[in-house]
């Protein structure tokens, strides 16, 4: 997948460690309705903080959608809808976990969008490290929020973090993903924004996929066939 990155370092406050300050345009592919249990976009590998020092530095990552591109949510949406971001490393083993982690969607001019979300965090015998942001969760139990409004549309997401401390380590790769993590009728699109004619390519999709899943679920009931 195409994918241009532009990089820029700044200056953290005096005595602290240097913030690594990097945007990151993400090509998503063609526009799509992603449905069910498995539905993914990606990973998409990006390198732009290859080389980096694993040595507890604070991060700061803006992911944004090339050409115009947007990731659209529904009512239907799993709550458990999420973004990931893996960092690869040298460690050989595990590298430990970041910290400090704060994510939020972006709107279309780059704003943050109002909302909650829980950031989730791991790391792997592999050498790498991952942040998971659930933008639909309220809390850590799994609330799904009852305060955002659908269908909601995001055209990027940012990421703060610290990393893990061993001097020693440094990233030679990183990977960036949506996961629908749902049932088999929840759904997510990613498509690009069209003058004049708005998302009206985008309500066709989704009426379509709505008369699937309405003949599928009627079919399922009188027991005419059987779904994998």
């Amino acid at each position: 997948m195409k994918r241009v990155a532009q990089v820029a370092v700044m200056l953290a406050l005096a005595g602290a460690k240097q913030l690594q300050a990097n945007t990151i345009e993400i090509d998503l592919g063609p526009p799509m309705i992603y449905q069910g249990i498995n539905a993914q976009v990606g990973p998409i590998p990006f390198s732009d903080l290859n080389g980096v020092p694993v040595d507890g530095s604070s991060v700061s990552l803006d992911f944004l959608f090339t050409n115009s591109e947007f990731v659209k949510l529904f009512a239907n949406t799993s709550p458990f809808f999420e973004l990931d971001v893996t960092l690869l490393t040298d460690a050989g083993t595990f590298p430990g976990v970041v910290t400090n982690t704060n994510a939020y969607l972006v709107d279309q001019n780059g704003n943050a969008l109002p909302g909650f979300g829980v950031v989730g965090r791991s790391d792997s015998s592999a050498g790498s490290t991952s942040m998971g942001f659930f933008p639909l969760l309220l809390d850590l139990n799994g609330t799904p929020n009852p305060f955002l409004t659908f269908p909601l549309s995001f055209y990027g997401v940012h990421f703060d973090f610290t990393l893990p401390n061993d001097p020693s380590v440094s990233v030679n790769g990183g990977d960036f993903a949506l996961f629908g993590n749902g049932g088999r009728f929840s759904q997510f699109a990613v498509g690009p924004t069209v003058p004049d004619t708005g998302d009206t390519w985008l309500l066709l999709l989704i009426g379509i996929s709505g008369l699937v899943t309405r003949k599928l679920c009627k079919e399922t009931k009188i027991g005419t066939v059987r779904i994998p």
